[in-house]
């Protein structure tokens, strides 16, 4: 039975059709107890009746759901509708690689940077036994927030069985990105594999078009397994002798020919590019992949302006203008001080019904209405408005929060979040909440605040469930520049001394002390190597000291420990794509 939009399919309601395959149709759809979209794979119905398709199908979601990497579309369920097997996945917003290159070539930055990410989830996938046999652009997400993912396992299986769900004639992957081995059908696949078909990807990021194309899907496959490979400089002027001589032996037609293992592909081609964009600076500058955070603020504020202006200049009966009795510029003069008086009379009737020591001084009022002068959000118009109604709800004065980090005023967001904790003040069960909705929506500054007053007062969670989401909040503020006033120069905020070191060893990077930061890092990795987001900054040291190939040999251990945390394994993928 097809998959109907507007149906429901267990507890998913599926929203709009996003693209069929080969074996499956992909839908987006809702899923309302969790408040989120995601994709449904589902399986044609045409295979239905082949036993041998169905057990790959069940494969490939046990294969994939053991795959836990920041780069890798993660599978959250699988289950039948209707007799119909489904696997419901990750919902990216964004497009395909192949999409974007159909609009223009990327600069050699964003390819590199591509090509770090997906060779990390790759060489990740392989420690774990797992082959992609399918890479290509088509698979490669690009969500809208910057995010670089690697989709469709569904050719994947553990490399170490024999067993095949496929007869003898089938051959997986596409022809254009297929290596050698997959043309002729063999069954015996290595990481070779996922090389050469990289190799392919690369060559296209990097050249401007595949090596092999024919009028004919046979006569892609003829040219993979015998035409020797189109030299890159000689379609492409601008590839260097040692990007060349790095394409050249990922894509030998002999597996023993090419690079052992995704690792020593990837510290050869960061060298390579090194290179290549250092002799074609002009190439490797314009930034098309990701919206820089400080523009996606702009916009956030651009946007919160513009509702703000719909909910304060809404359309009105016209009026009869009348000769003023006052001269403009006194007017003019008497309306910011007319806003300020307004002001203060509200800030006081909230204050006296609000308990606790007042934090809105007379500077905060000045502030306040310079931003109330000017075009005011929508949603803080509101949320001023529902705190004078119901002043002690903690919620509320968190939101309220949030929107003045959204439109770029910190000092009364600090102020505001401020009132949420003491009106939570002997209930950590809030304040974990509020922790734990900040860190969604990446304030990490005072996600770290709300996780050390629960500390402080008394957790309601495991002490080393709460240590692990303090450290991971302290990681990440350490690069926010509020993050000094409010955590590590202010007296309430009690930090254990080695994450306070961590913390000061990102700064020290970010402002550009490369020395200090590897001193301080060091130092801890001798002291307590039990605090693995230690080595995330030394891979970012040894980045900003041009070792990369240490740096990317640090790197594929660190994600392939076993016993490496969640948010750390998420963090690592967020270092790969950094460069």
């Amino acid at each position: 039975m097809p998959f109907i939009i507007g149906e429901n399919v267990g507890p998913y309601r599926l929203v709009e059709k996003l693209g069929k395959g080969g074996m499956a149709t992909v839908f987006k759809a809702y899923h309302p107890s969790l408040d989120r979209y995601v994709a449904i794979k589902a399986l044609h119905p045409a295979f239905m009746e082949h036993p041998g398709f169905l057990d790959r199908f069940e494969r490939e979601a046990k294969v994939v759901a053991k795959l836990e990497h920041p780069n890798i579309v993660p599978i959250y369920d699988f289950s039948e509708h209707e007799g119909r097997p489904y696997l419901v996945l990750k919902y990216v917003r964004g497009e395909t690689l192949k999409a974007r290159l159909e609009k223009s070539k990327l600069t050699y930055k964003e390819s590199r940077r591509i090509f770090r990410v997906i060779s990390s989830a790759l060489a990740y996938a392989h420690k774990q036994g797992v082959l992609h046999r399918d890479v290509k652009p088509s698979n490669v997400l690009l969500d809208k927030a910057g995010g670089i993912y690697l989709a469709d396992f569904g050719l994947a299986r553990i490399t170490e069985t024999s067993q095949t769900t496929l007869s003898g004639q089938m051959m997986m992957g596409t022809p254009h990105y297929i290596s050698p081995e997959q043309a002729k059908g063999l069954g015996n696949l290595d990481s070779g594999t996922d090389i050469y078909s990289l190799g392919i990807m690369m060559y296209e990021l990097l050249v401007g078009q595949v090596p092999f194309q024919a009028d004919t899907p046979f006569s892609v496959i003829h040219d993979h397994i015998y035409s020797p490979l189109p030299l890159p400089h000689d379609v492409n002027p601008d590839i260097t002798e040692e990007m060349q001589r790095a394409l050249l032996k990922a894509l030998a037609k002999k597996r023993e020919d090419r690079y052992t293992n995704i690792s020593e592909m990837m510290a050869a081609f960061l060298k390579a590019f090194e290179d290549l964009i250092q002799e074609h600076p002009s190439e490797g500058e314009a930034p098309t992949l990701t919206l820089d955070a400080d523009q996606r603020r702009a916009d956030s504020i651009q946007r919160a302006q513009e509702a703000g202006e719909e909910q304060l200049t809404g359309e009105s009966a016209p009026v009869k203008k009348t000769k003023s009795r006052i001269p403009g510029w006194i007017a003019w003069l008497l309306i910011p001080a007319f806003i300020l008086l307004c002001l203060a009379s509200a800030v006081v009737r909230n204050a006296r019904a609000v308990p606790g020591p007042d934090l809105i001084t007379a500077a905060t009022l000045t502030r306040e209405a310079n931003f109330l002068n000017g075009t005011e959000d929508g949603e803080i118009l509101a949320l001023n408005q529902q705190i004078r109604e119901d002043p002690q709800d903690p919620y509320l004065h968190y939101q309220l929060g949030v929107a003045y980090m959204n439109a770029n005023r910190p000092q009364l967001a600090r102020e505001a979040f401020q009132k949420a904790y003491q009106l939570a003040e002997g209930n950590p069960e809030i304040i974990l909440e509020l922790g734990q909705l900040l860190s969604e929506i990446d304030l990490w500054t005072y996600t770290a605040y709300s996780y050390l007053r629960v500390e402080q007062i008394g957790s309601p969670i495991p002490a080393e469930e709460l240590q692990m989401r303090i450290r991971e909040a302290l990681f990440y503020a350490a690069y926010e520049f509020i993050s000094v006033e409010v955590l590590s120069e202010n007296p309430d905020v009690v930090i254990e001394p080695a994450l306070e070191q961590l913390m000061k060893a990102r700064r020290a990077l970010q402002s550009g002390k490369v020395t200090r930061a590897s001193e301080i890092v060091d130092r801890i990795l001798a002291e307590r190597p039990d605090l693995l987001e230690a080595y995330l900054i030394k891979i970012d040291i040894l980045y900003a000291q041009e070792r990369y190939e240490e740096a990317a040999s640090l790197l594929v251990e660190l994600q392939g420990r076993e016993d490496l945390p969640e948010w750390i394994r998420r963090a690592s993928g967020e270092e790969t794509e950094q460069y």
